[in-house]
């Protein structure tokens, strides 16, 4: 149980880091790699956490279940801003998409 404190300060240091990338970042021009550079590993830092307290066995399954869901969530806004951030994008059905990937549901029809 000893491991629960530390991980909630880490937690709450990581999401500290977070809030203010994102403060940072409130207006910026979309796709800038400069802040997509600031708020990436912050992201992934706020996930890797979620998983750590998720991964707790005294953590009971519905808390589990939402920080398992807010480490996917993260983790995918890094990957958005990594995306976002890297050369010429084009938007296809409405998702972003790094140019000359192609949309399956377009293949062979």
């Amino acid at each position: 149980m000893s491991e629960l404190p530390k991980l909630l300060a880490d937690w709450q240091t990581a999401y500290q880091e977070y809030t203010s990338a994102h403060d940072a970042n409130r207006y910026v021009t979309a796709g800038d790699p400069v802040a997509a550079a600031r708020i990436t590993p912050a992201y992934r830092n706020v996930a890797r956490l979620w998983r750590e307290l998720a991964a707790v066995e005294s953590t009971p399954w519905w808390a589990r279940t939402a920080a398992l869901h807010a480490a996917e969530t993260f983790e995918h806004q890094a990957v958005v801003e990594e995306r976002a951030a890297g050369g010429a994008r084009e938007v296809i059905k409405g998702v972003l998409r790094p140019t000359g990937e192609s949309d399956r549901s377009e293949v062979g029809g």
